[in-house]
């Protein structure tokens, strides 16, 4: 239950913002907040971002679904190389960001990066304590 409810969250958040980037970039770039710090504005960049983001939204709404082990592990797995890479970016680059832009991001970011990882672990603990229940001996 935890699991596909972090999953969902994730799918959630990262719909939110690729349904905005594809449909309606140059709104996305107008009004989310800190992306105009980072100009110049490319419809085509912002809504292939987008439709990259719904396909990793599509995947993890996918898992959330079926919560298959090797299913979950993967979109989680992709979902961490995104949100690491995106969040790292984002941490070396504050310079046109104000502190509190600089945090907002920072902490939205690094939220979403932490959940993945929390949810990677649980996937991957319940699967040793799994295999651990299996594999003892019945009396």
């Amino acid at each position: 239950m935890t699991t596909r409810i972090g999953l969902l969250v994730l799918a959630g958040l990262q719909t939110l913002a690729s349904v905005w980037q594809y449909f309606f970039p140059r709104a996305f770039y107008d009004h989310f907040p800190t992306v105009k710090l980072d100009p110049p504005y490319n419809e085509h960049l912002v809504s292939d971002v987008g439709g990259l983001g719904l396909a990793l939204t599509a995947m993890v709404y996918f898992a959330a679904v079926v919560l298959e082990r090797k299913v979950v592990m993967s979109a989680l797995i992709g979902y961490l190389v995104y949100a690491g890479t995106h969040f790292l970016f984002h941490v070396t680059h504050f310079g046109n960001f104000s502190v509190g832009e600089a945090l907002g991001v920072g902490t939205g970011l690094g939220i979403e990066v932490v959940l993945a990882v929390l949810l990677l672990r649980v996937t991957v603990v319940t699967r040793g304590a799994a295999d651990t229940a299996t594999s003892q001996p019945r009396s």
